[in-house]
């Protein structure tokens, strides 16, 4: 379901009965309250938190908020049948949480007056929406289909406006994707030159890689793996993942421990056997830090596994231990020393 869309209906009094009743309890979900709070972070998190809001009169704002709820009224329903009596408690509940949505589109409305916000999107064809993330920062993104998207630090998706009817995303770092089924609008992601194509399915895509390749884990479902430019495919099952070379277009796949390579969409950070080398962008990118390598680590590997709630100096002390180095860390700059 368009969960958007069907709000937008209801208050435009195009549902029937049966369909509002529907709206209602899914509103009295948890399902919902995910939902709405993940859309009201969204907002706040884009359109205000990089802002200074001390001397904000929010006069105004509260003056706006009250006219609205004072303006609340049922909206007319589509004659095919009676409204049931069960709908007005349950529109008492929607209506306080749709205008918690309200506040946030009010708040940010009001603060566009005395500040210009950064383009989101723009117009060079179809109107275009970008999500992106510094480092040290991830986030969940509750696309209009219903689809889900966790993007990784220094990442950023973009698609289309329209995107229920057309399901492409440009993806550069590394992306989740939980995609909602919809046969006739395939979804797909376009990664530094490979189109990966879904129905409804899970998967991983990362173009962290100092190798310059393209790596896509596939979780749950079916792929198809296409080169953008080139004829070279090859399909996906569940526990496998595909490797593209970027230099000689190299199209390959192998099995892989899944829970390995998505630990990050759940705060956990896993090395494996992994060379030194390249901890330190995974490092930089998790902390949003920089760091400065003296010596040569001599190939030296580590495995570890670490939560999110570890500081970077836990993190590095315990590396530091089994890989034999020195470590000065002073805000956002780390220096590494090896003897």
């Amino acid at each position: 379901m368009d969960h958007k869309k069907r709000i937008d209906d209801f208050f435009a009094g195009k549902l029937t009965s049966e369909q509002a009743q529907e709206l209602l309890d899914w509103l009295d979900s948890s399902e919902a309250e995910e939902f709405l709070s993940a859309e009201i972070l969204q907002v706040w998190s884009e359109k205000i938190r990089s802002h200074q809001t001390e001397n904000w009169d929010s006069k105004p704002l509260w003056e706006k908020i009250n006219q609205a709820k004072d303006g609340y009224s049922k909206p007319h329903l589509l004659q095919d049948s009676k409204p049931s009596k069960k709908l007005f408690p349950h529109w008492l509940k929607a209506a306080v949480v749709l205008l918690v949505l309200g506040v946030s589109a009010l708040f940010y409305f009001e603060l566009n007056k005395s500040v210009e916000l950064p383009p989101e999107i723009s117009f060079a064809g179809p109107k275009m929406i970008v999500r992106e993330n510094p480092a040290g920062q991830k986030t969940r993104i509750n696309l209009p289909d219903g689809s889900t998207v966790y993007l990784n630090s220094e990442s950023k998706i973009t698609y289309a406006e329209d995107f229920l009817t057309n399901r492409q995303i440009e993806l550069e770092g590394e992306g989740f994707f939980k995609v909602a089924r919809d046969e006739e609008h395939p979804f797909t992601v376009e990664a530094k030159g490979i189109l990966t194509t879904a129905l409804g399915t899970s998967f991983n895509i990362s173009t962290f890689n100092q190798e310059e390749k393209v790596a896509v884990t596939l979780v749950t479902g079916k792929v198809r793996l296409n080169q953008k430019s080139g004829n070279k495919s090859l399909d996906l099952n569940p526990g496998e993942e595909s490797l593209l070379s970027l230099r000689d277009g190299e199209l390959s796949k192998y099995p892989v421990e899944v829970s390995d390579r998505i630990s990050w969409t759940e705060g956990v950070l896993r090395f494996a056997e992994t060379p030194f080398e390249e901890m330190i962008p995974i490092l930089e990118r998790w902390y949003g830090v920089k760091i400065q390598v003296i010596g040569n680590p001599e190939q030296l590997k580590a495995t570890g596994t670490f939560d999110s709630n570890e500081s970077l100096r836990n993190v590095l002390h315990v590396l530091s231990a089994s890989m034999d180095f020195e470590y000065e860390l002073n805000n956002k700059e780390v220096v590494v020393k090896f003897n």
